[in-house]
């Protein structure tokens, strides 16, 4: 073959590839209370993946990971309350999204794989505790858990939100908390897009400003619940980290008492599932063979 004949070879567009497999929207009404979710995969198959985002984020954080799921799993992405387009509560507590969650658990029916990532996994260990019967297993992403003599307690400072003229302005706004590098621009888009509702006059973040003043996580601290926890339940934490330093993430997977960890993914910051998503995939995807 010459070499004017040899094909020319094309990067794979995997950022587009994941944006143009969308999930699909779902709203379940509860008394009045609705909670928004994406899916992907087969409605029917019986291999259901549930995943739970950050705090003040939305089911489209899973987007760069859920359609890798898709052929294997149905794969379902909720919105917390308060979060996304779900219903906002007067206050929220922990025992508020652990019977959020319990609610989409019943009306899936069958076990399911939980993953949650940072606030949402701390919720997957409060349900993976209080529904063990309708999870199969479990696994948390970079997610800071308190112990009794480390408790964790997160807060925002308090802040009204602002309206935003356009969506150049709002992408401009964007950041990560805590602060780390910007991910590819396409995802970074992609992310703010997602976080903003258009009003008449501009756009404004969709979360309920409420949660700034702190969840409250009551007496329990999720790390004394991990020996108790039978089914199995993994640890992945990412190498670089401000919210899960490797002494915690140690301390972790030490004690998970039926899980590996930590799974170290390589160069990863907090946001996993949208700094490294191909590496979390690909560490999801072992763990689960």
């Amino acid at each position: 073959m010459l070499l004017a004949d040899k094909p020319v070879l094309v990067p794979d567009d995997w950022v587009q590839r994941m944006i143009d497999t969308p999930g699909r929207s779902a709203y379940q009404n509860n008394e009045g209370q609705v909670t928004h979710s994406l899916e992907w995969g087969d409605p029917a198959n019986p291999r259901v993946m549930l995943m739970l985002h950050g705090f003040l984020g939305h089911a489209h954080w899973w987007d760069f990971v859920a359609p890798w799921f898709a052929a294997d799993y149905r794969v379902i992405a909720i919105d917390f309350w308060g979060m996304g387009e779900s219903s906002a509560k007067p206050k929220y507590t922990n025992q508020v999204f652990v019977d959020q969650v319990g609610a989409v658990l019943r009306r899936i029916g069958s076990p399911v794989t939980l993953v949650g990532h940072s606030f949402g996994g701390r919720i997957a260990v409060f349900a993976a505790h209080e529904f063990p019967q309708l999870i199969a297993r479990g696994i948390i992403v970079d997610t800071k858990l308190g112990f009794a003599d480390r408790p964790i307690r997160p807060r925002f400072a308090p802040r009204p939100k602002r309206l935003y003229a356009d969506l150049a302005t709002v992408y401009s706004r964007f950041r990560f908390v805590p602060e780390e590098p910007p991910v590819l621009p396409a995802v970074m888009q992609h992310l703010a897009r997602h976080s903003v509702k258009h009003l008449d006059n501009g756009y404004m973040w969709r979360f309920d400003e409420t949660l700034l003043g702190g969840v409250d996580w009551q007496s329990v601290t999720e790390g004394e619940l991990l020996e108790n926890i039978e089914l199995p339940l993994d640890f992945i934490a990412g190498e670089l980290s401000e919210v899960v330093p490797a002494d915690l993430a140690q301390r972790i997977g030490k004690a998970l008492r039926n899980g590996r960890g930590p799974i170290t993914i390589p160069s990863a910051h907090h946001h996993i599932p949208v700094n490294q998503p191909l590496a979390l995939a690909a560490a999801l995807r072992a763990l689960l063979a």
